[in-house]
């Protein structure tokens, strides 16, 4: 009895879902609402093949399977059509149903209401389409079209507000070949400064008519003479610029079809280039805009403001353009960094708007490699890491400023273990202690005082001001270095004591470090953007003794303002500049005499409440002064600049 029971139900059921389907094929798929549900549902699925089959005579006679597909496809694929949601706002028997839409799309959400008629054939009920079905409004020569709103790309501007990077005026300069003369291409690539095979290259294009603008460069500014040339036009638009050129190149970088490429651009190129916008509309067959459907408004960038000062940053480029160097001011009251200078440099204007072959081959082909941003770099410090060593043993108590470490001329060795390696310095002087040796740049001396610092607490101490660290900074700094293996060997750590060895520093770095004579032996850390709550950070704290940073910095203002100092051509009597000069040599041996020399002149300059200091680096210094070099042009510099 139970069993029979069971099958009964079992039945009963069955004959429940057969009575619903047939209810919902005769009630429902075969009324005019349930068949645009049913079309709408094609369409989500993309079946448009399905969808023309459920359109009335009349309709499948006005427009061909193909056509239908391909109207349908390439409008709905091309708005990236999702998401589609579909109610009813009439009866679902009602011949014309009304209906409401609504679809995701690459410009944002499109709704809208529309009615639709439906005429039935054959027992099934058929829909009388036109292109309004798609979109009202939509006739079938019309287009649907999809704009790109480009968002403004964020200005990169120095610390008074002024453009290092930012929209600006551009020139196309091109030739219309039915315009030309016989001499148009000679002239035009002497004044541009291009090869004659080179335009004639952009005139031969294919696509290329009489009446035809064939662009030939793009540029800021051009010569006037060039309109006096026949078949020349110029064109006028909006497009990156950058006002400094050169001067900044390194720092800022530049950015090519919208995308950061090098230096500031790229490092900050998703906050400066935004998002774009984007707009669906109708086009009539005139090609005007007959009716806007979908906008997705754009997003501009943001705008990047430094801590550069641009009257600094040309100062110091203008001083070294010629030079293989590079350059940090700072202020060393919050760290802010006040000018990044590499030399060499390039027009970074040209590489964003695209530089020719001529151009770009000048560049590859230049020995002194103008596109290597050497502030990013490492280099030999010289004499300049003598007051950092001082500064060590002093607060490590390995030595006493008035501790004097003998007289053994311009030549010394510790001892017989060290074979014919000797130590030199230039000077020959009275009383070594640590004023005088920072006023003679005493080789010898700091040679000693690395060794009485010893080897262990030397990297320690190294290591505490940052050397084999990464910086926070937005540029990738190469860590300072003091050896690959660390120091593994007397003679070695003895060089590293004034600058030589396999001593590697990084200008920023350098600028990091010498900021601990202005704060009483706390490294700050190097600021590059500047915000409205932006405030001096300490990096290191208390990496020298208060009274060690006194003396080292009252022993530097020597280095400047003593008759025998390194760094007195630097000397003025308006200012009051505390320095250290260093020439480091770059060669094979001790007795190599091909090597090059590096110079170095880093200063911290006070006049007033203003205060500025300045690290410089300048290559092959050797037969130019070494390291006085660098000293003539920073008192320029620094009495421009400060005054």
């Amino acid at each position: 009895m139970q069993i029979l029971k069971r099958v009964l139900l079992a039945v009963a059921l069955v004959i429940a879902a057969a009575g619903a389907f047939l209810f919902y094929k005769n009630n429902i798929a075969s009324s005019p609402g349930g068949a645009l549900l049913n079309y709408m549902k094609c369409l989500e699925n993309g079946d448009y093949d399905k969808m023309y089959d459920m359109l009335d005579q009349q309709s499948q006679d006005s427009i061909s399977r193909k056509a239908f597909i391909e109207r349908n496809e390439k409008i709905y694929e091309g708005i990236s059509m999702k998401n589609l949601q579909v109610s009813l706002t009439t009866k679902k028997r009602e011949p014309v149903v009304g209906y409401r839409l609504s679809m995701d799309s690459c410009a944002g959400t499109i709704r809208f209401s529309e009615r639709v008629r439906f005429q039935k054939e054959k027992h099934r009920w058929k829909l009388e389409w036109d292109d309004s079905v798609i979109f009202p409004g939509l006739a079938s020569t019309d287009k649907i079209r999809i704009k790109i709103l480009e968002a403004d790309r964020g200005e990169i501007t120095d610390r008074k507000g002024r453009t290092l990077a930012g929209q600006g005026t551009i020139y196309a300069i091109g030739i219309v070949p039915g315009k030309m003369k016989k001499d148009t291409v000679k002239k035009t690539a002497k004044l541009l400064k291009m090869s004659e095979k080179e335009i004639q290259k952009q005139i031969q294009q294919k696509w290329v008519k009489k009446g035809s603008f064939v662009p030939i460069c793009k540029t800021d500014e051009y010569p006037e003479e060039i309109l006096d040339i026949a078949g020349i036009m110029v064109s006028k638009s909006k497009d990156r610029v950058y006002p400094m050129g050169e001067a900044a190149a390194h720092l800022v970088g530049y950015a090519q079809n919208g995308e950061g490429k090098t230096g500031l651009e790229k490092l900050y190129d998703e906050k400066l280039r935004g998002t774009d916008g984007k707009m669906i509309y109708i086009q009539d067959s005139k090609g005007s805009m007959k009716e806007k459907i979908a906008i997705k408004a754009e997003e501009n960038g943001q705008d990047i403001q430094t801590t550069i000062d641009g009257t600094l940053q040309k100062k110091i480029y203008d001083q070294y353009k010629k030079d293989k160097s590079a350059h940090v001011a700072m202020n060393p009251k919050t760290g802010e960094i006040l000018a990044l200078v590499s030399t060499p440099s390039y027009d970074n204007q040209a590489l964003s708007l695209g530089m020719n072959h001529d151009q770009w081959k000048a560049i590859v082909k230049n020995k002194d490699h103008p596109m290597q941003n050497r502030f990013k770099g490492i280099w030999s410090p010289g004499s300049s890491m003598k007051p950092i060593v001082g500064a060590i043993g002093l607060t490590q108590n390995k030595f006493k400023a008035s501790d004097d470490f003998g007289n053994n001329g311009t030549r010394w060795r510790k001892d017989g273990s060290w074979g014919g390696y000797y130590v030199t310095t230039l000077h020959n002087y009275a009383n070594h202690n640590l004023r005088n040796a920072l006023i003679y740049s005493d080789n010898i001396y700091f040679a000693k005082a690395a060794l009485k610092i010893g080897k262990d607490t030397f990297e320690k101490q190294l290591e505490a001001i940052g050397f084999r660290e990464n910086i926070s900074f937005p540029f990738g700094l190469t860590p300072s270095s003091y050896g690959g293996n660390g120091i593994t060997s007397e003679i070695q750590l003895a060089d590293s004591g004034y600058g030589q060895g396999q001593m590697l520093v990084n200008p920023v770095h350098m600028a990091a470090i010498y900021s601990a004579f202005y704060n009483q032996g706390n490294m700050l850390q190097p600021q590059l953007i500047k915000t409205e709550d932006l405030k001096k950070k300490i990096w290191k704290s208390s990496v020298f003794s208060k009274s060690a940073v006194d003396t080292i910095y009252k022993d530097m203002v020597q280095v400047v303002e003593s008759p025998h100092g390194t760094g007195r051509a630097a000397q003025t009597s308006d200012l009051k500049i505390a320095g250290k000069t260093g020439t480091a040599e770059i060669k094979a041996s001790q007795g190599d005499t091909k090597g090059t020399e590096i110079g170095w002149f880093v200063t911290i300059t006070k006049k007033a409440d203003k205060s500025l200091e300045l690290v410089s680096m300048t290559e092959d210094v050797k037969k130019r002064g070494g390291s006085g070099y660098v000293v003539a042009k920073t008192k320029k510099i620094l009495e421009s600049y400060m005054q």
